[in-house]
């Protein structure tokens, strides 16, 4: 079987380009040099285009298939030339290009949609009719392209809009509730979640436990809580658990009387918790507290009541509590080291606190927060390099927002004429070259390069992008940093 190959590049060619349209029908009729369908100059003719390329008679049988089409379809050419369009599976619920191109005797395109092991596929197809001298249709050429990804890509976008739409209407309530964030950073989508979550449980007089890592900002979330509570003109009282010793913990929760035990002050003293009445007692590293001490805290949460030591009085107190830990409590449930009953008294309204390395969107705003406190405290004016910002918003931040706010004041006390530049970042976060003692002018020289190195390669992520930013290639950047590894890594 022959076909026109001009022709048909030509029809190929008509669908991408429809200006051509009228010019290459009129082509059709002149031109008429003709090869066979497995010449090798067809064969790569049409397995350079990308889309997929089925040819079809005037019975809608196919009769040529390129490379792109196979790989769409998941079958080979073998398998398709000589099936009938009307009698394939995706027939069923699909209209054919071939089969309207030959019904109307023009450019026809369709929408298809099939589904396989993969799952579901959306192709569109374009269909154009070659017609003999006696204006007869000889073959249609289908162009077909998978919008399978494309469609999936305006999907995943349209959730996204719809997500960050979502978060600026949350966004847009918590301002115009008046609420206080009171150093409270929260760009991500992971902390506006805890934000939101936050503002929720505010109003309402629920017991709150903030779960997350040490150093995430349990405390902040908790004064966000208490600020826009009913209780925000009450005292908030933090207690850490964790920070008073076993035998004095009763003491400092309950208060004492005179001459409660020895060295007891002679007027007797309040607790926190008679101290936070109508207020807010935040209780953080709640599971470092005692057995002992959980039972008579679990009484005062369920009676509001409570004795000093050595008293008889009973003393009530209206206090909501807001417990954090960094530990797994559940745990500690199992291996009976905390209460069950309390646990379940505490976890009333759970916020896990996401780590730094988990919300890195916020890192920029942080480090601007923290530069400005610190330029209030020093009445200054201190400007970062963004090659300093990018940098530590790659670093993972074990230590978190108080591992941050260490470093940024940090800069921001060594920095010359208040401008804060990469070497003023903390070695140890790059490498502890201040460890390595020089032995001479050379090697100091070298650390120093070590370090540059290190740096451009922790900000570009690349070797060749690092080489390209200091300015050397990208062998040299190897080769030294091959060189200073073997000679300074071990020693660090």
């Amino acid at each position: 079987m022959e076909v026109k190959l001009a022709e048909t590049w030509k029809c190929i060619y008509s669908i991408r380009m429809r200006e051509f349209e009228s010019f290459l029908v009129e082509e059709n009729r002149m031109i008429g040099r003709a090869i066979m369908f497995d010449s090798n100059e067809w064969e790569i003719l049409l397995d350079l285009v990308s889309d997929g390329i089925l040819i079809t008679d005037h019975a809608c049988n196919i009769v040529k298939v390129n490379k792109a089409y196979e790989r769409m379809v998941n079958r080979t050419a073998e398998q398709l030339i000589g099936t009938n369009i009307n009698d394939m599976e995706w027939r069923k619920n699909n209209e054919s290009s071939a089969v309207k191109v030959l019904e109307t005797r023009t450019p026809v395109t369709t929408m298809q949609q099939t589904v396989d092991e993969n799952g579901k596929k959306e192709f569109i197809s374009t269909g154009m009719p070659m017609f003999n001298e006696h204006n007869e249709i000889m073959y249609v050429v289908n162009c077909v392209r998978d919008m399978t990804d494309l469609h999936e890509l305006k999907r995943t976008l349209e959730q996204v809009k719809q997500m960050n739409q979502s978060y600026l209407e949350e966004l847009k309530g918590l301002k115009e509730r008046a609420i206080d964030l009171d150093g409270l950073v929260a760009h991500s989508k992971e902390m506006i979640n805890v934000l939101t979550a936050a503002a929720k449980v505010a109003s309402v007089d629920a017991q709150v436990m903030l779960r997350g890592e040490s150093g995430v900002g349990k405390e902040v979330v908790a004064k966000f809580i208490h600020k826009n509570s009913t209780r925000t003109g009450e005292t908030f009282i933090k207690v850490n658990c964790g920070a008073i010793p076993d035998s004095l913990m009763e003491s400092e929760f309950f208060g004492y009387e005179s001459g409660a035990f020895t060295g007891a002050n002679k007027e007797g003293k309040p607790g926190v918790f008679e101290l936070a009445n109508h207020g807010t007692l935040f209780l953080d590293e709640i599971g470092d507290m005692t057995l002992d001490l959980q039972v008579k805290l679990l009484r005062v949460l369920e009676e509001q009541e409570f004795r000093r030591v050595g008293g008889v009085k009973t003393i009530r107190s209206d206090v909501r509590i807001i417990a954090a830990t960094n530990q797994n409590l559940e745990e500690m449930v199992e291996k009976k080291t905390f209460r069950k009953d309390l646990y379940y008294r505490l976890q009333v309204y759970p916020i896990h606190i996401p780590p730094l390395r988990k919300r890195k969107d916020d890192i920029p705003y942080l480090i601007q927060h923290l530069l400005e406190t610190h330029q209030r405290k020093r009445a200054i004016q201190i400007r970062i390099d963004p090659d300093v910002v990018e940098l530590l918003c790659r670093y993972d931040w074990p230590g978190n927002i108080r591992e941050l706010t260490n470093v940024v004041e940090r800069m921001a006390i060594i920095c010359t004429n208040n401008e804060i530049l990469t070497e003023h970042v903390p070695q140890e976060i790059f490498g502890n070259f201040h460890q390595i003692v020089p032995k001479g002018l050379q090697e100091e020289l070298e650390l120093f390069e070590y370090q540059k190195l290190k740096r451009a390669l922790a900000l570009h992520k690349s070797t060749r992008k690092a080489a390209l930013a200091l300015q050397i290639s990208q062998p040299t950047l190897v080769r030294k940093m091959k060189l200073y590894e073997q000679k300074y890594a071990t020693d660090q």
